[in-house]
């Protein structure tokens, strides 16, 4: 279930696009940090009706003339930024934390989607036992009454025992309906986390493989170095780092150059010159420095270390909140494995004394009232036990999601 979610579930498939388009965004040429080549041409043609006068008396004036003018310009250009702070590399180096940023914002996405499928898995699994168990006091059930009629045929049952047990039979019959309601309900919800036909029908397998043997000092050492929300406060810590590198380079000169190898031929009937063609390489070197912007850049360099400070204080929150849950969830686990021993002998005793109960009440020696609550004691120790181990496996699976082996377990 876990290997299915990690490669049908919709929401981690959509978090995994939003990854892919980040790291599109490292290419160096994304940030301006190749230089650019533009090829560029055009052409245009032009007839009318001119009248010139001129400056001097030199050239006779001309009136109503039959103008005719071409054109044809084409260029090879290049530019390339020598110099701006090292703004670029800043830019580079924030983009790879922001895909760092985005990919432990995936892997939380998937650490939660992971551990809602073993809770959905377990419940399917708590109730597909309870559905048996069930089923086994409404067979104890019909037995009993059926037993009961006879006995009420040959007078030696009452009425009212008849109807006892046939009010208990209707009560186990409702709640193994209301079971199997619940059951399918369930197994929906599952359906819909791994992207399967909702109808689908499975069972799932009822046994637990419950490591019972987890280091604590272990754990919490590697929830500290690689716990995914720490991960992600401390990216974005290192972002805000890489954004004041960013500002303070913008206060230093840019230097930009350009180089352009282009063809330009210019044909006209009423000008002086009636043909013009040039060929040739021009280069331009452009030098920029914004002294003084009316102190907008040293703003953003305090609002930029406010932020900075901000997100330390924020990672410093992160790292005590993670430790609080990961200390709750060590003893969560401690006290389910604890527990397990515990349910197992009290369902083993409640097994021995259902069947002595039961032996006593067909023999007159219990009543009917006692006979139905060592029934009910039962299958509530056979629940209890399950859901004890379900707990536990819960509770294992959440510490391995809080020192980021989720995924690595889930891919075993």
């Amino acid at each position: 279930a876990l290997s299915l979610t990690l490669k049908e579930n919709i929401s981690i498939k959509i978090k995994t696009n939003e990854l892919n388009q980040i790291k599109n965004n490292e290419q160096v040429g994304f940030i301006g940090t190749l230089p650019r080549i533009i090829v560029s041409g055009s052409a245009s043609g032009n007839k009318s009706t001119a009248s010139l006068e001129f400056a001097t008396d030199d050239f006779p004036s001309i009136e109503d003339a039959q103008s005719e003018s071409k054109s044809k310009t084409g260029n090879v250009g290049i530019s390339y930024n020598l110099f701006n702070g090292l703004g670029s590399i800043y830019t580079y180096q924030k983009l790879k934390k922001q895909s760092g940023l985005k990919s432990a914002e995936l892997s939380i996405q998937i650490e939660q989607v992971l551990l809602k499928t073993a809770k959905e898995y377990f419940d399917i699994a708590f109730l597909q036992e309870n559905y048996k168990i069930l089923n086994e006091i409404l067979d104890i059930s019909k037995e009993r009454y059926y037993r009961v009629k006879v006995q009420n045929e040959f007078g030696n049952a009452s009425n009212l025992d008849l109807l006892s047990a046939e009010i208990d039979l209707n009560k186990d019959s409702v709640n193994l309906m209301n079971a199997e309601f619940e059951l399918q309900v369930a197994k929906s919800q599952l359906n819909q986390t791994l992207n399967r036909d909702i109808a689908s029908d499975f069972l799932v397998e009822d046994k637990v493989d419950i490591n019972r043997n987890l280091n604590y000092s272990n754990l919490k050492q590697e929830t500290q170095k690689n716990n995914k929300n720490i991960l992600l406060g401390q990216y974005k810590l290192e972002i805000s780092k890489k954004d004041e590198k960013i500002n303070s380079a913008s206060i230093l000169p840019r230097i930009d150059v350009t180089a352009q190898y282009g063809y330009n031929q210019t044909e006209s009937n009423t000008s002086i010159i009636l043909d013009q063609t040039t060929l040739g390489l021009t280069g331009f070197i452009n030098f920029s420095w914004d002294i003084f912007d009316g102190l907008s850049k040293n703003k953003i360099n305090q609002n930029t270390k406010i932020q900075i400070e901000s997100n330390k204080l924020e990672l410093y929150a992160i790292k005590q909140e993670i430790e609080k849950e990961f200390d709750a969830s060590y003893k969560q686990y401690e006290n389910n494995i604890n527990l397990i021993n515990i349910e197992l002998r009290n369902q083993i005793t409640s097994e021995k004394f259902f069947e002595r109960a039961k032996e006593q009440y067909y023999q007159g020696q219990l009543s009917r009232n006692e006979f139905r609550e060592a029934q009910i004691d039962l299958s509530i120790s056979k629940n209890r036990l399950n859901q004890t181990l379900y707990n536990a496996k819960i509770a294992e699976l959440n510490l391995y999601r809080l020192s980021g082996k989720i995924i690595e377990k889930s891919n075993m």
